[in-house]
């Protein structure tokens, strides 16, 4: 077995993406993962990535990739932690390939003077962590579970749940990156939204947002090949109130639910049902091939479970934060 950093622009980028994305999907329920376009793009444009580095490698017998890992390097808020994506092909598994992967990966977290490394692990309602094999690789690495979300899914189209805005409240919607007149007050609410999400016991600090960040962030993901669905409302005096917004997978099909956002001070008028309506009907306009809706949200977080379950969701896996230590690298 040879492991080796993946060349983006190179003729391996077809194997290894076919085996990493066997592993991300395997066991699953309607599971959603980023397309090929979507993440080799961002694997060879994370020169101009301001915010994330992105590198990737692959584990090999021969010709033929065994799994892949991707490494997520934060350049700016919380450059202290490492983040890894780890998937081997279920025919590969219990050969080594992803302990050697997760190595690589820890020794270049070492070299880069992180502190953190944390991963997601996805496993389904019926199985504890200590039972899946996942979670079972992550606790002998010294992972502990630090955030656990469920991941929710609804078929499309779903039955449209009336849900209008109370008097005075305007939905903004739009499709594509966020327009640059709305770029300065979506960055407030996207930085409002950081300091408000429920991060369980991650050491992780909130990013802040000026209107440059998320004029280049949305234009990265339309580059990559992600639909971009935004609903923006605004409170009767004309300011922003709350937010919601939803990312088309490159394959057209599986669509994820990103934040959902209202104001402390504008909750308690089903201000969030108000912004999924007019976002989902977006969706259904301009999208209308894409047969599933995905959504996290944190076990502690009552108002928008039962948000969701209004839309139809259902749970159909449990997602961990895990974080461990970084472990320093031998002295040479």
């Amino acid at each position: 077995m040879q492991l080796r950093a993946l060349d983006p622009h190179g003729p391996e980028t077809g194997p290894w993406f076919t085996a990493f994305h066997a592993g991300n999907v395997a066991g699953r329920d309607h599971p959603t993962v980023a397309g090929a376009d979507s993440t080799l793009t961002s694997l060879r444009t994370t020169a101009s990535n301001a915010h994330l580095e992105r590198l990737a490698y692959g584990a090999w017998d021969g010709g033929e990739c065994l799994g892949g890992i991707i490494v997520n390097l934060p350049r700016v808020a919380n450059s202290h932690t490492v983040d890894v994506e780890l998937a081997v092909a279920p025919r590969h598994r219990r050969r080594g390939a992803g302990a050697a992967l997760f190595e690589t990966a820890i020794t270049l977290a070492g070299e880069r003077g992180r502190r953190i490394v944390s991963t997601e692990v996805n496993v389904p309602l019926t199985d504890t962590l200590t039972e899946h094999a996942g979670g079972r690789f992550a606790l002998a690495r010294g992972f502990e579970s630090k955030l656990t979300e469920r991941r929710y899914l609804v078929g499309l189209p779903a039955p449209v749940v009336p849900a209008e805005p109370p008097a005075g409240y305007r939905p903004y919607t739009w499709t594509g990156p966020v327009p640059p007149a709305t770029a300065a007050d979506f960055a407030a609410m996207r930085t409002l939204m950081e300091q408000d999400v429920p991060v369980g016991d991650r050491d992780h600090e909130p990013a802040t947002f000026a209107a440059a960040d998320v004029l280049h962030g949305d234009e990265r993901l339309a580059a990559a090949g992600w639909g971009i669905v935004t609903t923006l409302l605004r409170a009767p005096d004309g300011t922003p109130a709350g937010y919601t917004r939803i990312f088309v997978n490159s394959d057209g099909q599986h669509a994820q639910q990103d934040d959902t956002f209202v104001l402390r001070a504008d909750r308690g008028r089903r201000l969030g049902a108000a912004l999924k309506a007019a976002n989902l009907a977006e969706l259904a306009a301009r999208f209308p091939g894409v047969g599933h809706l995905h959504s996290w949200t944190a076990d502690g977080n009552a108002a928008m479970i039962a948000t969701n379950r209004r839309f139809g969701f259902r749970p159909v896996e449990s997602m961990h934060v895990m974080e461990a230590l970084v472990r320093p690298s031998p002295p040479a």
